[in-house]
C-alpha cells in the first residue's frame, strides 16, 4: 500500500477498514511461516519456544508424532512446549490440518479455520497455555478417527500459538504479528493403499528477443502442476525434457517436496538460449513411491525474422533472374531481325 493510500485512510472508515484487513493479513501470514518447513523435519522452535513429540524414559527423541489410527478408536499421546525465555509465556494450543503451500513447503491452517480432517479429530484438555520462564510444558492430547475415516495419510499438526501479539505500524496502519510453531503429526489409517499423481496442467511458451528472431536460439518457460491423486504422502522425482527434431535440448530434474493427498504443487522452469529447429517439444514426467505420470506438449519455434529475409532474398534473385534473361533477350533480338533482312527471296 502506497503512502498516499495511507494518507487516505485516515480521512475515511472505507480505509479504515482496508487498514483492518491488511493488519489481519500479516497476521495470517505471519503465523503461517511460524509453522512451515520444508528441509528435514527436526523440533519445531522460533528460538523463543518450541513444540515437540514428548519423549519419555527409555524412548528415543521423535521430530514428529507418527500414529496408526484405526476408524473409530481413540489415539492417545502428548507433546511438550518448551519456553527458552526468561518471562513466562502464553499461549492459544490448538489442532489444525496440513496443507501445501505455493512455496513448496508444508503449513498448518490457522486456528481460525474450519479443520476438515485429521485437525479436527484432534482433541485437547485445554485451548489456553501458560509455561513460566526456562520451563517445559506436557499438553496430553487424542485423536479420534471416526468410523468412515479414510485410509492413507492424514497430516495435521499441533500448535502453539504466542497470546502476545508484537504489535507495530507500516506507515499509519497498525499491523500486528502472530507468531505460532507446530508439530507435525502424519496419521496413518489402515487400509487400501493407492498412491496416484497426475499433471492435470502443463504450458509451454517460447520467447524469442528480436536478436535472437535471425537465429534458432530461444528462452523457454515451461510450467505444470503435479497433483497427489492417491491416500498417501508423496515426495516424487520430476523430470522435465526439452527436445527438437536433433535431439535433446535440455533436461532438468528435481525432488518435489512432500505433496499430501489431494493437493497440488505449481513449477514454474526457465530454460534459456536453446537452439531448435522448426518445432520443440517438452515432457514432464513424475515419478514417486508407487505411483507416476506423464504429459507432454509441443510447440512451432520459427525465426520469422530469419525467414522473411530468406523470402525476401529469393524473391530478389528471382526477379534479378528475370531481369537478366529479358535484358539478353531484347540484346539478341535486333541481330536477328538484320540476318532475316539481307536473305535472298
Amino acid at each position: 500500500m502506497s503512502t498516499r493510500h495511507y494518507r487516505e485512510a485516515r480521512q475515511g472508515a472505507l480505509h479504515r477498514r482496508v487498514g483492518r484487513l491488511v493488519v489481519s493479513v500479516f497476521s495470517l501470514v505471519s503465523m503461517l511461516i511460524g509453522v512451515e518447513s520444508s528441509g528435514p523435519v527436526e523440533a519445531a522452535s522460533n528460538g523463543l519456544w518450541s513444540v515437540f513429540p514428548t519423549t519419555h524414559a527409555g524412548e528415543s527423541p521423535r521430530p514428529f508424532v507418527e500414529p496408526k489410527l484405526t476408524p473409530g478408536k481413540a489415539y492417545a499421546d502428548s507433546v511438550t512446549v518448551a519456553n527458552y525465555t526468561a518471562a513466562p509465556l502464553d499461549f492459544h494450543i490448538y489442532a489444525s490440518d496440513a496443507i501445501n503451500t505455493p512455496g513448496g513447503g508444508l503449513s498448518l491452517r490457522p486456528r481460525t479455520a474450519v479443520q476438515l480432517d485429521i485437525g479436527g479429530w484432534i482433541h485437547l484438555p485445554y485451548s489456553t497455555l501458560r509455561v513460566p520462564a526456562h520451563v517445559s510444558s506436557e499438553v496430553p492430547f487424542t485423536i479420534n478417527p471416526p468410523q468412515q475415516a479414510t485410509p492413507g495419510d492424514h497430516v495435521g499438526g499441533i500448535v502453539a500459538e504466542d497470546l502476545q501479539r508484537t504489535a507495530s505500524k507500516s506507515g499509519s496502519v497498525p499491523v500486528t504479528v502472530v507468531q505460532a510453531v507446530g508439530v507435525r503429526i502424519y496419521g496413518h489409517v489402515a487400509g487400501p493403499l493407492h498412491p496416484g499423481l497426475a499433471l492435470p496442467e502443463m504450458s509451454l511458451s517460447v520467447h524469442q528477443s528480436v536478436a535472437a528472431q535471425f537465429t534458432s536460439s530461444v528462452d523457454v518457460r515451461v510450467a505444470f502442476h503435479v497433483h497427489n491423486s492417491g491416500n498417501t504422502v508423496l515426495s516424487p522425482t520430476a523430470t522435465v525434457r526439452l527436445s527438437s527434431p536433433l535431439g535433446t535440448a535440455a533436461t532438468k530434474r528435481f525432488l518435489v517436496n512432500e505433496i499430501l493427498p489431494g493437493n497440488s504443487l505449481g513449477y514454474s522452469l526457465r530454460f534459456s538460449g536453446l537452439t531448435t529447429y522448426g518445432h520443440l517439444r517438452v515432457e514432464v514426467s513424475v515419478v514417486g513411491e508407487g505411483a507416476k505420470a506423464r504429459n507432454a506438449s509441443t510447440v512451432w519455434t520459427v525465426p520469422w525474422a530469419l525467414l522473411a529475409l530468406l523470402v525476401l532474398a529469393l524473391v530478389l534473385a528471382v526477379w534479378l533472374l528475370v531481369r537478366w534473361r529479358r535484358r539478353r533477350g531484347a540484346r539478341v533480338q535486333p541481330a536477328e531481325l538484320q540476318t532475316a533482312d539481307t536473305v535472298d527471296v
